[in-house]
């Protein structure tokens, strides 16, 4: 392999770069884990676009999954599951999930009870100049997370889900936010980051199977 044709991140020169070949996808896969704009992770993808190699995830893909409605709009449009929604920059109406839509700020809030609305509002907008996205939260639901890596789960009832996340977002690592409904829905609420240091032994080993370091 040439030098110009070499991936940006070569691990023989940057080897705390967790960046490999998946070798069943014909494709280089970014698991720094943490993809949020601006962040190391989002300019590994980038630098690997620019390059042209084949990489998940892309910037795109990056986008779709951290924009909260991009996310849920994305899910529901591949026929997945996720809790009725609106964006706002001002009033909204408990109980409701509150994620920020904002490049600088990544927070959420449950806020269950009314009278404090425009407290909250007004912190997660940044003095109502950015949009928040609520989600509706029926009295009874609860919030659950689990990890995905490379479309699995450690979590088995989970697996089926973690499957979906990699073929319509192609996140290699998140951390998967559900709503369990009180009709016993299980929603897709949004995706957090998953960082390649925090994977488990067997997270691990499940990944060193599937990719191909650089050496």
């Amino acid at each position: 392999m040439s030098e110009s044709s070499k991936p940006p991140g070569d691990r023989a020169s940057d080897p705390f770069s967790p960046i490999g070949f998946w070798e069943q996808n014909a494709c280089w896969v970014n698991l720094y884990g943490d993809y949020d704009y601006l962040s190391a992770g989002y300019y590994a993808s980038q630098d690997y676009e620019r390059s042209g190699f084949p990489v998940y995830p892309t910037c795109k893909d990056v986008l779709d999954s951290i924009i909260v409605p991009i996310f849920l709009e994305k899910a529901a449009i591949h026929g997945q599951k996720v809790p009725e929604y609106y964006i706002t920059n001002a009033y909204f109406e408990p109980p409701v999930l509150v994620d920020t839509i904002n490049p600088f700020m990544s927070r959420h809030s449950l806020v269950t009870k009314t009278g404090h609305q425009e407290r909250i509002s007004k912190s997660l907008t940044r003095n109502f100049k950015y949009s928040i996205c609520c989600q509706e939260f029926p009295d009874g639901s609860q919030i659950s997370h689990f990890r995905a890596v490379l479309g699995w789960s450690q979590q088995a009832k989970h697996r089926h889900l973690a499957e979906k996340i990699w073929e319509i977002f192609r996140m290699p690592l998140a951390k998967v936010r559900l709503i369990l409904a009180n009709n016993g829905d299980i929603l897709l609420s949004g995706l957090k980051p998953l960082p390649y240091a925090e994977l488990t032994r067997r997270e691990h080993d499940f990944v060193n199977q599937r990719i191909t370091w650089r050496k």
